[in-house]
């Protein structure tokens, strides 16, 4: 069975060194683009590559994702080159947030024990109050209130909607009165007519009120960011509870689980005085933005969230955003500073949550840590070995060099496809350094564009995507004013 799991939380960090830092914009110049593994990857070779691929629109993220593919690519030949079995390459940035999350999953199982015996008169009962999936049909008439609205305003606003709502009560016709009345666009020709609603389809206090109302009941003034609503409920339509039996039953043992795990969790954390720091939520987004960032000792140990006896820091946040998928960081780049402070709050309770497993002596059995390693050693060696870039006896670390290029190119043309390494892009990076150099990629872009053809009128060019787009946030429910 799948609980509803509210441990196990997404993000938090800070401030950075950034790749192309001061020092290197000194002393390198702008016919470098990137370097890695003791290599280095002239604008002059990428603009070679570009120029002919003109599927390619020549913009900064299509040259930024060319110098990231080579520096993965050449740091993987020469891990490989050095080790084939990649035994001597350190997991554990990989691993232990892994094995930490089995930890809390373990914790979970050991102290979260909800009452899951429901007998079916009880479960009929629960149905009967819950009305799972019940709809409403409903009329509304919409006054709208702007949210600056001056007291005089919204005491005029209000006088006029409690005179409409008092014609309604009356017996008034409730449609004639949403056709004269409301200010709802297309209010007049519907009537206020919203339809068939379930639950989660409008905002919560419209929700609450149509669905609290009996049939022909007509509400008080109920309050949304929109305005002030008269709602009258047409008709109901209810689900019978023996189809629906067995997946309500389900529903309601999940329910339970999520309510003894959040009473757990905030028994255990809310004397820990759980503060996001000031500044945090910027350097989170920053870190979900660039992965990619070095963090000195004192960054890496800065406290994103205090709490007592212990902080979520810099480092183990960018740690676990370099664990992510390019989509996840996405929605975290794009996440409002609310929504970033509350997944600041789950990390922290999150590594609250890990220590306390560990004092309770729940642990990962060391054969599935080290089954863990060799799969993942395993799949390292399977993208060497997919990407051509494992090494050829008598061939020397040009030689290698040269695979990423043919690599690298074949991706370009169309011909390849983008051989993908996760998260492991980022130890190789931590253990044989990279640079790339922002102020390079312009420079790439204006070349290219200056050698390229002129481009047919009317031509449209897409870029292939080297990875996936960003995961969009979830669009709001759809309220009675759209």
């Amino acid at each position: 069975m799948t609980r509803v799991v509210a441990f196990v939380a997404v993000t938090s960090a800070l401030t950075l060194t950034a790749c192309d830092s001061f020092g290197q914009a000194m002393t390198s110049h702008t016919d470098v683009l990137a370097r890695a593994g003791g290599h280095e990857l002239s604008v002059e070779q990428v603009t070679g590559m570009l120029v002919p691929a003109t599927r390619l629109p020549m913009q900064p993220e299509v040259v930024d994702a060319v110098a990231n593919l080579w520096v993965d690519y050449t740091l993987l030949a020469r891990a490989a080159a050095e080790d084939s079995s990649f035994q001597s390459l350190n997991l554990d940035p990989i691993v232990v947030p892994f094995f930490n999350q089995q930890l809390v999953y373990q914790l979970r199982d050991r102290v979260v024990t909800p009452d899951t015996m429901i007998t079916d008169e009880e479960l009929r009962r629960l149905f009967d109050q819950q009305q799972p999936d019940a709809e409403v049909h409903a009329r509304h008439i919409l006054f709208r209130m702007p949210g600056d609205a001056s007291p005089e305003a919204r005491d005029s606003v209000m006088t006029r909607a409690r005179r409409v709502l008092a014609d309604a009560r009356s017996g008034a016709d409730f449609a004639q009165l949403a056709s004269q009345y409301s200010e709802e666009p297309g209010a007049p020709q519907s009537g206020g007519d919203l339809g068939y609603f379930g639950p989660n389809q409008m905002v919560q206090p419209f929700e609450e009120a149509a669905f609290a109302l009996s049939v022909g009941e007509i509400s008080d003034l109920v309050e949304t960011p929109f305005g002030y609503h008269i709602i009258k409920v047409e008709d109901k339509r209810l689900p019978e509870f023996e189809p629906m039996k067995d997946q309500f039953r389900v529903q309601v043992i999940q329910d339970r689980y999520s309510t003894a795990e959040e009473a757990y969790l905030t028994e255990l954390t809310e004397g820990r005085r759980l503060e996001v720091q000031e500044g945090a939520v910027d350097i989170a987004r920053d870190l979900a933005q660039k992965p990619g960032t070095q963090l000195n000792n004192r960054q890496a140990q800065r406290p994103m969230v205090r709490y007592t006896d212990g902080s979520l820091t810099a480092g183990e946040y960018l740690t676990l955003m370099q664990q992510r998928p390019p989509q996840d960081r996405g929605s975290v780049a794009g996440a409002s500073d609310e929504q970033l402070r509350d997944w600041l709050r789950l990390l922290a309770r999150d590594e609250i949550l890990i220590e306390e497993a560990k004092r309770l002596g729940i642990e990962t059995p060391a054969a599935e840590q080290d089954s863990a390693r060799m799969e993942l050693r395993r799949q390292l060696q399977a993208a060497a070995r997919e990407a051509g870039l494992f090494p050829v006896a008598g061939e020397g670390a040009q030689a290698s060099q040269q695979q990423v290029l043919a690599l690298l190119n074949g991706i370009i043309s169309g011909q390849r496809n983008v051989v993908q390494i996760g998260s492991a892009s980022f130890l190789l990076r931590e253990a044989y350094g990279s640079e790339i150099f922002e102020r390079a990629i312009p420079v790439v872009v204006a070349n290219v564009q200056a050698q390229r053809p002129p481009m047919q009128e009317g031509v449209q060019i897409s870029p292939p995507q080297m990875e996936p787009p960003p995961q969009q946030q979830v669009p709001p429910p759809p309220t009675p004013d759209n």
